[in-house]
């Protein structure tokens, strides 16, 4: 019997960043961190080249260096501070720059680097926290030629519509704060949209790009999304390798984990936690079997039981993610973001495909 399968179509990858890409005449920053959304950093950045981005951001200098090595005529940033400066040097690798104090600390050793000022904003993961402290840095930095090139910040409330409107005071107080900062220094990068907000707003005006992630993928950031350019490329399929038949209070998995409460049948499917399908995908949620849905009741580290009936049958594909039953479904019904759904799937365990990009 074969492995669970993975199959990504480039396909969709590849009209997705085009599309964003056009439509904001090449501003299009792609977020490739974390093996690129665990697609594939590789075959994601080589797809989105192809599509005709020229800008790519990661949190890891191992995968911006990797880039580099793909493609000399990119900018590359990276998302987390970093003090490895002869390194950024020798790779044209630019990064963020999150505060004065950094700024002070390091300020002979940050020459010949491309950084981006970062702000804070409601997220408060990284970079700078008052306007002052903003308009210090960019002032020192001129005063010091340090090559100040872009401005940056990450909406944390963009995918929720709050009855507090928190997005729009986000908005509202990143505009005075870019206003202020735009007035004193020129900046070849002005980016502060992710997926969602981007979604929402296009790209905002005074702004240079956008830097999407989870959209590049097929995966929309949020329930009522509009979905006419979203093009899904994620398949999860696995086979049933034995059909068991349950008497009334028989159980099954560990620790009894499923009773039936009648005679049952289901199906063992070879495709578990140990492939990286997180637990709360399974019990209360289906999966698809010739074209009909079946509902998951319970998890081992190598398989899944779901209940089905007489048209199932041993050697059966079993689909947990497909077209027709996307990752971004089980978002949406409060499984876990898109990311977290996708990123422990194990590229060890399962047999791996990609659907080459035609264009």
């Amino acid at each position: 019997m074969e492995n669970a399968n993975l199959t990504i179509d480039l396909n969709a990858l590849y009209k997705n960043a085009k599309y964003i890409n056009d439509n904001t005449n090449g501003g299009l920053i792609a977020t490739v961190k974390n093996n690129a959304y665990n697609f594939g950093l590789k075959e994601s950045v080589e797809t989105f080249y192809k599509a005709g981005v020229r800008n790519f951001a990661t949190t890891s200098i191992r995968d911006a260096i990797f880039i580099r090595n793909l493609y000399k005529d990119v900018m590359i940033l990276s998302l987390n501070p970093c003090i490895e400066f002869e390194t950024l040097k020798e790779h044209k690798i630019s990064c963020v720059l999150p505060t004065l104090s950094f700024l002070k600390n390091n300020l002979e050793n940050m020459k010949d680097i491309s950084w981006h000022l970062e702000w804070a904003g409601l997220m408060r993961r990284s970079g700078c926290t008052s306007q002052n402290e903003l308009i210090e840095i960019i002032k020192l930095a001129k005063e010091n030629n340090i090559k100040l090139d872009g401005i940056w910040m990450h909406f944390s409330y963009a995918d929720e519509f709050d009855q507090n409107n928190t997005y729009e005071k986000e908005k509202e107080l990143w505009f005075d704060i870019l206003e202020q900062a735009i007035k004193i220094h020129k900046f070849n990068y002005i980016h502060a949209q992710n997926s969602a907000s981007y979604a929402r707003d296009s790209k905002f005006k005074n702004h240079t790009h956008v830097r999407i992630g989870i959209s590049l993928y097929g995966c929309p950031p949020y329930s009522k999304c509009d979905l006419s350019n979203n093009h899904y490329g994620l398949t999860l399929s696995a086979k049933v390798v034995a059909i068991n038949h349950l008497k009334k209070n028989e159980s099954i998995g560990y620790s009894s984990s499923f009773i039936a409460n009648e005679d049952t049948k289901v199906a063992i499917i070879n495709l578990g936690y140990g492939d990286g399908l997180i637990r709360k995908r399974v019990n209360g949620f289906d999966v698809e079997i010739n074209s009909t849905r079946y509902p998951l009741v319970s998890m081992m580290m190598s398989h899944t039981v779901a209940i089905v009936d007489d048209k199932v049958n041993v050697g059966d594909t079993v689909y947990f993610y497909s077209k027709s039953i996307p990752v971004y479904e089980f978002t949406q019904k409060g499984v876990g973001t898109n990311s977290e759904q996708i990123s422990p799937l194990n590229y060890d365990s399962l047999d791996v495909k990609y659907i080459p990009c035609n264009y």
